[in-house]
């Protein structure tokens, strides 16, 4: 799965919410008794507009807030929050429901769960989508968030200054932070913390407009909102630049909808499997990182033919696991059948992924780990090392075409599965413009202008948006390889097979390049096309979006079929 677009679709909303959601602050921890009102002035010449109110305070026991969000307009989401009370332990329960829409697509649901202490300061709790989780506790002056298979830990520290929180879309998490906190007239200032992942930020805001006794104020931040408060609860809140605002209903109710969490995916041998399996460790050179995986091993009498199988970009486990949020590729399924017909399959895990450990992420590095799993492949006990075949889905097409570009003697097919056929680049486009379809019109060239500018700012190495960071140096490095020039370089036969349904690469515009190639070196090139399977070679009745992605589904029986019918004719399997 190959989604690199830039994820500000929705301009406005996630310029505001995603900073402050990914935010970082700092100030003197609120009082544990109740509020005064009553601005005061102290011999510095600062008036105290607001005191911190009490955690127990602020709401009632079982009261919901909910904030409708809009833009240009429109409605695009609604967030909803509400104080559960007391638990046993002393500590002070709020809940999070949240509902973004996306025009064509179903509404992104999730639920949240904060726990504080007396004094405001957080102990602990969950963000929850159907498709990821995220967990957080507090243990001393570290916060440690989790989404089960990676950990980050930030500092909080507690004792020297009080930090803020939030959580993407939660507004009730703005309103607390608002309410537990001294508002004056000098600047604000603290640090806030994501709950939703990313780097603390350093939060200001200023007081604009204060009535006497403090009870509506209105203030502007340092990430272009500007807020109004109502005795210390949001009233309203408006990001003029994007169009966004966002307004505390007078009628509030929670929800109906729940949230089950995320999937476990998880593969076991099949009880009537004809093959086994062997763990792995894929040899490599001193400092990169280890990399561990399996062989599948057929029943048979002797050496049988060796099939390496390559990802996409990456970010997969052995099976084809990928995520957060979960998603099943379903590699898995090909690999399977690839060993039941007899043949060698070595699959292993991305790094950091599964057990291998992580190590820097670019398309070169990659490639050095598909050597590695070649080498590794070629020299298992089992193998025929002169009938070796290499099957790429996506991106690991093009590592296998420059793996029998180098070692032309060691490969002697190469089977590339919904491949990139032009320039990376070219797909990224494609792929940037496809997503402006879902921005309501009004906004579209507003969004459109950004994604272009996020685009030529990442070709001409200029500076990167933070969430397109840790992809940098691998679209770089692929936006260098050239598909087509590649295939026609090829000197042994090649399968493509391409969905009619793919959203991630063109079936026309992806496949042609690739075809016109074959044709100019002479290539011997078999194309599968098939019209109603998505990327992941799924069945799709209607159309294929990304959140499909994330339903239980299977890769179609007449792919597999079809695959491993092509790789016993290449490797002469009868």
């Amino acid at each position: 799965m190959e989604s690199c677009t830039h994820p500000r679709l929705l301009v406005g909303l996630v310029q505001w919410l995603v900073p402050v959601l990914l935010g970082a602050g700092c100030i003197t921890p609120p009082p544990a008794g109740g509020q005064s009102t009553a601005p005061t002035t102290t011999t510095s010449g600062i008036r105290r507009l607001r005191a911190a109110t009490a955690v127990a305070r602020v709401y009632r026991v079982g009261e919901v807030r909910q904030f409708d969000m809009r833009q240009a307009g429109q409605s695009i989401g609604t967030s909803w929050g509400r104080y559960v009370g007391v638990d046993k332990l002393g500590h002070h329960r709020f809940e999070t429901r949240i509902e973004l829409r996306i025009v064509g697509r179903a509404p992104a649901r999730s639920a949240g769960e904060l726990v504080l202490d007396d004094r405001g300061r957080l102990l602990g709790g969950f963000e929850r989508s159907d498709a990821a989780e995220l967990r957080f506790e507090r243990d001393g002056d570290t916060l440690s968030i989790t989404d089960g298979v990676r950990n980050d830990e930030i500092a909080y520290e507690p004792a020297r200054v009080d930090t803020a929180f939030m959580a993407h879309s939660a507004i009730l998490h703005a309103e607390l932070m608002f309410a537990l906190r001294e508002i004056t007239t000098a600047p604000l200032q603290w640090r806030l913390l994501s709950l939703s992942g990313g780097a603390p930020i350093e939060w200001t805001g200023r007081v604009l407009e204060s009535t006497d006794d403090g009870a509506r104020l209105r203030i502007e931040t340092s990430l272009g909102e500007t807020v109004t408060l109502i005795d210390g609860r949001i009233e309203g809140l408006e990001v003029v630049s994007s169009g966004l605002t966002i307004v505390a209903s007078t009628e509030p109710s929670w929800p109906t909808f729940e949230i089950r969490g995320p999937r476990h995916l998880t593969w076991t041998l099949p009880a009537t499997a004809g093959f086994s399996v062997r763990e792995l460790e894929l040899p490599g050179k001193p400092g990169e990182p280890v990399l561990a995986g399996e062989v599948l091993l057929p029943k048979s009498d002797g050496p049988a033919p060796g099939v390496l199988f390559l990802s996409a970009t990456g970010q997969e486990d052995r099976y084809g696991f990928a995520g957060p949020p979960p998603v099943d590729i379903g590699s898995h399924a090909l690999t399977d059948a690839l060993a039941e017909a007899g043949f060698v399959v070595l699959r292993f895990d991305e790094r950091g992924r599964g057990r291998s450990a992580p190590g820097e992420l670019g398309f070169v590095a990659q490639l050095a780990d598909a050597r590695r799993a070649l080498a590794s492949l070629a020299v298992q006990p089992e193998v025929d090392p002169d009938r070796l075949v290499v099957i790429g889905h996506g991106e690991g097409g093009l590592r296998a075409l420059l793996l029998a570009t180098e070692r032309p003697a060691d490969v002697h097919a190469v089977g590339l599965l919904a491949p990139p056929g032009r320039p990376y680049e070219q797909v990224l486009r494609a792929q940037a413009e496809a997503r402006l379809e879902g921005v309501p019109p009004e906004l579209r060239e507003q969004a459109r202008k950004q994604q272009l500018t996020m685009i030529d700012d990442l070709v001409q190495g200029r500076q990167i948006p933070p969430e397109l960071a840790p992809q940098a140096q691998w679209l770089r490095e692929i936006f260098a390889v050239r598909p087509a020039e590649l295939l026609g370089r090829m000197r042994v036969e090649v399968l493509l097979a391409q969905g009619g349904k793919d959203f991630e690469v063109d079936p026309i515009a992806d496949v042609e390049p690739l075809v016109r190639a074959a044709k100019r070196g002479k290539v011997k090139l078999e194309v599968r096309r098939y019209d109603a399977l998505d990327h992941l070679f799924k069945l799709e009745q209607g159309e294929s979006r990304p959140e499909r992605y994330l339903a239980e589904r299977y890769v179609d029986t007449n792919f597999i079929t079809d695959v491993v019918a092509w790789t016993r004719r290449v490797t002469r399997v009868h």
